[in-house]
């Protein structure tokens, strides 16, 4: 089969079956006590003679539950340090939305006014102030298969990188998330490739390989890549995806992982099978069914 045919019959099975289903990880905000004390390890900081303070933590978590992104205010020095140092430690249940993987957003107040430190859930906030720089807008938006989510995700990746004081996970969403939305609904895979690249160089700063975000930015960017008939380097990202998630589903227990690793194995194999290589096919399929 020549090149032109492997492609064309790879480009059906991407805008069929791939590029409208691609998912981005769900964004709860939670802000109770009963969340905070639901996490399995939860250390406080030390006291800090003579310190009064009370440190404001608002804090992103990943879908195995680790700590990604945090923000702080309020509190002395010390005592900031110290909060996010311990914050940094905490580790949660993975929270399921209908089966899938959620990142949760919350909020934690720690007392240096008591010994020990109390850990405390905040009063009653509002999104914009649990999550102010990165909103749900864009995500949202692919969520309800929005036709206007490319022009809204640009909107909310400009906004984030327009505010000073956003970090690198809050970043890294909003381009992994406008490259989604660029290649289901801009049908610009060029330039969700290039969304795709900025979030890989910030994921490494609040993100593992073995976590199921790293995996699914590389299968969006795997697909991207079937868009534009780069077989060989969309190969290489199903590689990375389908090993990120075979090591998530083992080290988390969440049982969606083993069905997405499927579905990306799958839809690997049947490009390998396109290119002849079906030695490679049978193998890719052998593995992740392991």
């Amino acid at each position: 089969m020549n090149r032109f045919a492997i492609g064309f019959l790879l480009l059906i099975a991407v805008h069929v079956a791939n590029a409208e289903d691609l998912p981005t990880t769900p964004r709860i905000l939670i802000l109770t006590q009963d969340f905070l004390n639901s996490a399995g390890k939860r250390e406080v900081p030390a006291p800090l003679p003579g310190d009064k303070s009370r440190v404001l933590v608002l804090f992103r978590v990943s879908e195995k539950g680790a700590v990604m992104d945090t923000r702080a205010s309020g509190g002395s020095n010390e005592a900031t340090k110290s909060a996010l140092s311990a914050l940094a430690t905490w580790r949660f249940r993975p929270t399921l939305l209908s089966g899938r993987p959620a990142q949760m957003q919350s909020g934690v107040i720690f007392d240096f006014s008591t010994d020990p430190v109390r850990a405390v859930a905040p009063p009653p906030m509002r999104a914009d102030q649990i999550s102010p720089v990165l909103s749900a807008r864009c995500s949202l938006a692919l969520v309800e298969n929005d036709r206007d989510a490319v022009g809204i995700c640009k909107k909310e990746n400009a906004a984030v990188e327009k505010n000073a004081s956003h970090t690198a996970m809050e970043s890294f969403s909003a381009h992994d998330e406008l490259g989604v939305a660029l290649l289901r609904f801009g049908n610009n895979p060029v330039q969700a490739i290039k969304e795709f690249d900025q979030a890989m160089q910030l994921a490494p700063q609040g993100l593992n390989p073995s976590d199921g975000e790293w995996g699914q930015l590389y299968w969006h960017r795997a697909t991207a890549r079937l868009e534009l008939k780069q077989f060989d380097e969309a190969s290489q990202d199903f590689d990375v995806a389908e090993k990120s998630y075979s090591e998530a589903a083992a080290s988390s227990g969440i049982a969606s992982y083993r069905d997405t690793l499927s579905q990306i194995a799958k839809q690997h194999a049947s490009l390998l099978n396109a290119q002849g290589k079906h030695d490679e096919a049978e193998a890719v399929l052998k593995k992740t069914a392991q």
